[in-house]
């Protein structure tokens, strides 16, 4: 592998990582309204706001070229509606970009990590509304001006293919199965969130011809069970529903016959306008590559069968099956490094694009800052040279693999707001000052990237 093509770095999410919830006027997203309900301080996270000069030289004494990070809506305009962006909230993140330039680390921005601004919900009901639509690309065309001097690698929606299994994330009140009119909303929701990203990627590529912009997918991958064809078949239908289908859409610009099909007898009604073929069919809406996350495999079992015995249910959003030949972290998430490397192949098969992992890791309750402040995260490290050793062989084997950003590079707070669920090469203690302390596996690290992984032990 080329150092100079390939990029090592690490990821984190703004509600998650960035806090600064009440400075340079930044506005209420959904999670400062969380924070409001729960107490879980969102609003103050890792606090790399306080700390982006600390946190930054850490990377780059690891030696990262490359840092996933996402732009919080609210800091630019702080409603989402507002006609002018907030130039605090800019300089924020210019001061960061510039600081990220010094270290020679490459920024890969997501323009969206699930923090809608709260104004936006109460008033048009989050995607539901094509009004969100104006108002995202009215977003994203700000960024795309002020930081597209230093950003060359954007991604639209973070896990947008998620939004099927999580319709009530982004609306005023939750929705259920039981609601007549739940199919229509989540559609609606989901099909207006598509057009986003359509109009993220076309204005990217009109005004930064230079940069490349690309999909985020969480990945759902699975396994048969049992090679029975009617797992098979349910497992082809699960890779099917929650990834190929938005794949598809995402790379062609066509909602395809068996798709229209599925809603018609969920007697859901689209109102696709000549206006969005066309956007969606623009030659300058096509993404460059594909980013995703990758944290396990599952197994899927057809639900009508016959139950097989010992099979043991993941408690996930997917309703999947643990893998008998597979070990698990301490958190209950299963091992599964060469899924990565078979997820990549089936990427690249399917879509003939680059693909990017831009979050991976081991996240476990079990990391302890000992009294003269280490971290021994030997577990942490035997995950990630598994998972980096797959990504080596699959671009050997002619996969354009173009970066490893694992996730939480600095400890942050998970999507739930759990602190203690750690993935990072550093240490935030949150119970004092957020001090920052280099785990063992920093240093690992620090010589995968040195030796461009070729050194693993």
């Amino acid at each position: 592998m080329k150092r100079d093509t390939f990029l090592w770095g690490g990821s984190t999410s703004a509600f998650q990582y960035e806090g600064g919830g009440k400075q340079s006027q930044k506005g209420k997203s959904l999670y400062d309204v969380k924070e409001e309900k729960t107490g879980i301080t969102y609003s103050i996270a890792s606090d790399f706001y306080g700390h982006y000069k600390e946190d930054i030289r850490l990377m780059a004494e690891m030696g990262f070229n490359s840092f996933r990070m996402s732009i919080a809506w609210t800091r630019i305009y702080p409603t989402g509606m507002e006609d002018a962006p907030n130039l605090e909230g800019i300089n924020f993140y210019l001061n960061v970009f510039k600081e990220l330039k010094k270290y020679q680390i490459e920024p890969v921005v997501t323009l969206f990590h699930w923090d809608m601004p709260q104004a936006i919900i109460e008033r048009y009901n989050g995607f539901q509304s094509r009004e969100t639509i104006d108002l995202f690309k009215k977003y994203c065309a700000t960024c795309f001006d002020y930081f597209g001097e230093y950003v060359k690698h954007w991604l639209t929606l973070n896990e947008n293919n998620l939004s099927l299994l999580m319709p009530s994330m982004f609306l005023k009140q939750s929705i259920s199965s039981q609601d007549k009119d739940f199919e229509q909303v989540r559609w609606d929701c989901y099909y207006h969130s598509i057009l986003c990203h359509f109009e993220a990627v076309k204005l990217c590529h009109e005004m930064l011809p230079e940069a490349q912009i690309g999909s985020m997918l969480a990945s759902a991958f699975a396994y048969p069970l049992t090679p029975k064809p009617a797992d098979i078949e349910a497992t082809q239908k699960h890779n099917r529903d929650t990834m190929w289908k938005d794949l598809d859409i995402l790379t062609t610009g066509t909602i395809d016959r068996r798709f229209m099909k599925e809603l018609e007898l969920r007697k859901v009604q689209l109102s696709i306008t000549d206006e969005d073929k066309q956007l969606m069919h623009h030659p300058l809406s096509k993404i460059d590559f594909i980013s995703f996350s990758y944290y396990f495999s599952l197994c899927i079992q057809d639900s009508e069968s016959e139950q097989t015995t010992n099979a043991e249910t993941m408690q996930m959003i997917y309703q999947g099956y643990y893998n008998p030949y597979l070990e698990r972290t301490t958190f209950g998430w299963q091992i599964d490094s060469r899924g990565l490397r078979i997820f990549m192949n089936e990427l690249y098969d399917r879509y003939k694009l680059p693909v990017m992992i831009v979050e991976n890791g081991c996240g476990v309750e079990s990391d302890v800052l000992t009294t003269d402040k280490k971290v021994h995260d030997d577990y942490r490290i035997d995950y990630l040279r598994a998972h980096i050793e797959e990504v080596v062989k699959t671009r050997v084997e002619g996969v354009p693999v173009m970066g490893y950003l694992p996730w939480g590079c600095i400890d942050l707070y998970s999507a739930s707001g759990n602190r203690n669920k750690r993935y990072g090469f550093v240490f935030v203690d949150f119970d004092n000052d957020l001090s920052r302390y280099k785990k063992d596996s920093f240093y690992w690290y620090k010589k995968v990237i040195e030796t461009n992984g070729r050194e693993l032990s």
